[in-house]
């Protein structure tokens, strides 16, 4: 069986004041999955950009839709989940507004419960993020950034306070996320297709420091940083711009500047079938990940999905170089023939990965077979990573390797 994989065009311990669920009625507005005005991209996009390094990720496996809270007349988005994963605020929106919604879990093994909801006195209030205990809150409007707090779980945030934005123009913002220490405030752009670094001034003010990089001819999307400060995940569309999966950047120390090198797709978490794998929210050690996936690119058709981190797994790793294989030409026009040496008969299977992590290509070999033969008409010129792995003797044998492509 042969895949060729293209990018397509895609109660509580909290107290808060309940609005009636019967005065919430289906969305619709027609916002984008953001709930930003709707907009086309149009732009071209250059040969895929080039990791020098080993490329590592952290892969995701049992993925869920939460059907237990999701309603598939409003916009479920926007997550944030604690650390310990068992309580998550979210999103919820509706034609008459929309709402903070909060559920929780008594244990990482069950369901999650019945939300509760309350509006906030901003009108279009979303897009909440949550400090570390709970007490403190970020949220946007679209267009301006606020906060609020409480002195306990058990009560209600007092009123929003503006949060006042400087250094840089933007339109609608959202998807914000701080630091630990509070200091470090990330948004995300609609302008600017990109993630938008501002450092504290002051308790009300921040002032840009920075953008956040990103290969040429990729539109960054929303997304937030870890609990520990090292890591950001956040949503990405290449070749074209017309699906959005999930990437991330890590830093070495919570000092340092998110570097383009460590730029790649999170493994086993997005679904290409989707036009809209986004807004990721995770726990501590990156263990739990709440994410909002949409078959097309309107708000009312977003939900939210739970992933539970798996292995790390190496795309390129000269340590796993246990099956011989040679490529050639190299650089390719319309094919590419693999030769491998395995001492084992049970099937080969071939991924291909584009210079960002992203699966373009992937078969399942006789390891018999004189040569592999992989088609790379349909695939842009730029450079590419194999591997083969293989299962034998209640273990993996891997081999990998590089090769260009040129049309």
């Amino acid at each position: 069986m042969r895949r060729i994989i293209l990018p397509i065009i895609i109660l509580s311990l909290f107290s808060i004041p309940a609005s009636p669920q019967a005065q919430i009625s289906p969305v619709k507005q027609r916002f984008d999955v953001n709930s930003a005005p709707l907009r086309n991209h149009s732009f071209e996009m250059d040969a895929p950009y080039s990791l020098s390094g080993v490329m590592t990720a952290y892969s995701y496996d049992s993925v869920r839709a939460l059907t237990e809270i999701n309603n598939p007349n409003f916009a479920d988005a926007y997550p944030w989940i604690s650390a310990d994963g068992l309580r998550l605020y979210y999103t919820k929106g509706s034609a008459t507004g929309n709402y903070l919604a909060f559920t929780s879990r008594p244990d990482t093994n069950s369901f999650f419960t019945k939300p509760v909801l309350s509006s906030i006195s901003v009108p279009n209030a979303f897009s909440f993020w949550l400090t570390s205990d709970e007490l403190g809150m970020y949220f946007t409007d679209g267009s301006n950034i606020y906060c609020t707090n409480r002195t306990s779980t058990s009560l209600p945030f007092t009123t929003p306070v503006r949060i006042s934005l400087s250094g840089t123009t933007y339109s609608f913002i959202s998807g914000e996320s701080l630091n630990t220490a509070q200091n470090q405030l990330y948004l995300f752009s609609l302008d600017k297709d990109r993630i938008l670094q501002f450092s504290r001034t002051s308790d009300t003010s921040f002032t840009y420091a920075r953008t956040l990089p990103a290969p040429s001819g990729y539109l960054i999307d929303v997304g937030q940083l870890s609990k520990d400060d090292l890591t950001i995940f956040f949503g990405a569309s290449s070749y074209g711009g017309n699906q959005i999966l999930i990437y991330q950047m890590t830093r070495a120390t919570p000092t340092d500047s998110f570097e383009l090198s460590t730029f790649q797709q999170i493994k086993g978490i997005n679904n290409l079938k989707t036009y809209f794998n986004g807004q990721p929210s995770m726990s501590n050690h990156l263990q739990w990940v709440v994410f909002v996936g949409a078959v097309a690119g309107l708000w009312e058709l977003t939900d939210l999905l739970l992933a539970h981190r798996g292995s790390v797994s190496s795309v390129f790793n000269p340590a796993d170089n246990q099956i011989s294989s040679s490529a050639y030409p190299n650089p390719a026009s319309e094919y590419l023939f693999i030769r491998c040496k395995t001492a084992f008969s049970t099937p080969i299977t071939l991924s291909v990965f584009s210079s960002v992590g992203a699966l373009v290509y992937e078969d399942f070999i006789n390891p018999s077979a004189d040569k592999i033969r992989v088609d790379t008409r349909a695939l842009k010129a730029g450079l590419y990573i194999y591997r083969l792995s293989q299962e034998a003797d209640n273990t993996t044998v891997c081999g990998t390797g590089r090769f260009a492509v040129l049309h």
